[in-house]
C-alpha cells in the first residue's frame, strides 16, 4: 500500500517516468499511466528573463509542442499576443492517451492538457479548427484554408507528425484505422466490439497498447511484428523476452518476423493476408508502423528539411523569426517524436522566440505501457 503523503491542492507533480507536469490530484499519469508512487512534487524552476512587449506570436499546432511553447512565451512576455492555430475541434489533448483510453472516456475533458479556462486566463487565443496552408516570410503572415491572413512577428511551427501507412493494398478499407487523433481512436472502439477479430500491424509501443486496450475489450487480437523479436531497436533480448511474457499472458497473440501482402475485403476488411500465404480473419485493423513529420507548410516556404524541419539548438529554423519544435523538427539529424522531447523542444522554441538564448539539451527518452 502507498502511504507516502498526497501532495497539497493547488500544488504540481511530475511524473518520474515520463517527465510530465500535472496538477496534484491525479493518481495515475494521464500521459504514461504510471502509477501513483511514480508521481514527485513539482517545485518549478524560477525563469528571471522577461521581454515586455507587443509582439504577435503565431503558433502553427494543436499537440504538448505547441501548447509549451505557448506557455514558455507567456512566462516571459505578459503584453504579446499568443494565436495558436489547430487543425482539430477539440483543445489540445495529451495524444498519448489514445491508445490507453481508447474504451475509457474519450471526452474533451477527459484528455485535455489544460481546460478552455487556462487558455482564457494566460490570454493564447486558439483558432480550432483551422488548417494553416501557406506561411508567407516575406510578408511575415500566414494563411488559412478559409483565406484569412495573419501577420506574425515570431512564429513557431509544431505541425506534429502523421501516421506512416505502408503501401499495402485494401488500407483504405472501412474498420483499417491508424491512431494519431481522438477521431481514429473512436473509430476504432466504435468497431471493436467483444469477440471481433482484431489485427495490429506494428509491435511498437503504441501497437502493443492498442492491442491490449482491444483485447481488455474483449476482441481476439493478433500483433504483426516484422522483427524476430519486440521492440529490437529499444530492448536488449533480455528485456524484450520480459516483454514477449507480459504480451503472450495478456492472451495478446504475436507473429514475429510477419510481412504483410494485402488486407482483403469488398468495402469493409475481412481478413490480412501474410506474404507467407496466412490469412487472418480480422474485423478490425490497426496500423501502427511509425509516424511521419508533416513538413509540407515548411517546405512550402522553403525552410530546410531534412527527415523532418531542421532546426539549430535554440529551435530556430533558417528563416530567421521562424522556430519549430516537436514532432516535426529534427535536432542534429534526429526527429525523436515522442511526447516528453516534443514538450522540451516547444518550450525551448517558446523561450527563444520571446527573445531569451536557450539551449536546447536532449535528455534520455522513455518508454512506458
Amino acid at each position: 500500500m502507498n502511504t507516502a503523503a498526497q501532495p497539497p491542492v493547488g500544488e504540481k507533480v511530475r511524473c518520474l517516468a515520463c517527465g510530465e507536469v500535472f496538477d496534484a490530484s491525479i493518481s495515475v499519469c494521464p500521459v504514461c499511466g504510471a502509477s501513483g508512487e511514480w508521481l514527485a512534487l513539482y517545485v518549478p524552476e524560477t525563469n528571471a528573463f522577461r521581454r515586455e512587449s507587443e509582439e504577435i506570436f503565431l503558433i502553427v499546432g494543436g499537440g504538448i509542442a505547441a501548447v509549451s511553447a505557448a506557455e514558455a512565451i507567456r512566462e516571459r512576455n505578459r503584453l504579446c499576443s499568443i494565436v495558436l492555430f489547430s487543425e482539430e475541434a477539440v483543445l489540445p489533448y495529451n495524444r498519448p492517451m489514445l491508445t490507453k483510453a481508447m474504451f475509457d472516456s474519450l471526452a474533451e475533458e477527459a484528455l485535455a492538457i489544460h481546460p478552455r479556462s487556462w487558455y482564457e486566463e494566460h490570454g493564447i487565443y486558439l483558432m480550432l479548427s483551422k488548417r494553416v496552408v501557406s506561411l508567407l516570410p516575406e510578408e511575415r503572415e500566414l494563411v488559412t484554408d478559409d483565406g484569412a491572413h495573419f501577420h506574425y512577428d515570431k512564429c513557431i511551427l509544431a505541425t506534429g507528425a502523421s501516421c506512416f501507412i505502408p503501401p499495402i493494398e485494401g488500407t483504405g478499407l472501412a474498420g483499417v484505422v491508424a491512431i494519431r487523433s481522438v477521431t481514429d481512436a473512436a473509430a476504432a472502439a466504435r468497431r471493436a466490439e467483444a469477440g471481433q477479430n482484431a489485427v495490429v500491424i506494428g509491435g511498437g509501443v503504441l501497437g502493443l497498447e492498442a492491442a491490449w486496450a482491444l483485447k481488455k475489450a474483449g476482441c481476439h487480437v493478433t500483433v504483426l511484428e516484422n522483427s524476430p523479436r519486440l521492440m529490437m531497436r529499444n530492448l536488449d533480448a533480455a528485456a524484450s523476452a520480459l516483454l514477449q511474457a507480459a504480451v503472450e499472458e495478456s492472451g495478446v497473440a504475436v507473429v514475429y518476423s510477419a510481412q504483410t501482402d494485402k488486407i482483403n475485403g469488398t468495402e469493409t476488411v475481412e481478413s490480412v493476408t501474410l506474404r507467407d500465404g496466412t490469412v487472418l480473419p480480422a474485423d478490425l485493423v490497426v496500423v501502427s508502423c511509425g509516424v511521419r513529420a508533416n513538413t509540407a507548410l515548411a517546405q512550402s516556404a522553403g525552410i530546410e528539411t531534412g527527415r523532418a524541419v531542421v532546426v539549430d539548438e535554440h529551435m530556430e529554423t533558417n528563416l530567421r523569426g521562424v522556430y519549430a519544435c516537436g514532432d516535426c523538427a529534427e535536432f542534429r539529424g534526429v526527429n525523436r517524436a515522442v511526447w516528453p522531447v516534443a514538450a522540451e523542444m516547444g518550450a525551448c522554441a517558446g523561450a527563444n522566440a520571446a527573445g531569451e538564448a536557450a539551449v536546447y539539451a536532449e535528455h534520455p527518452v522513455p518508454f512506458t505501457f
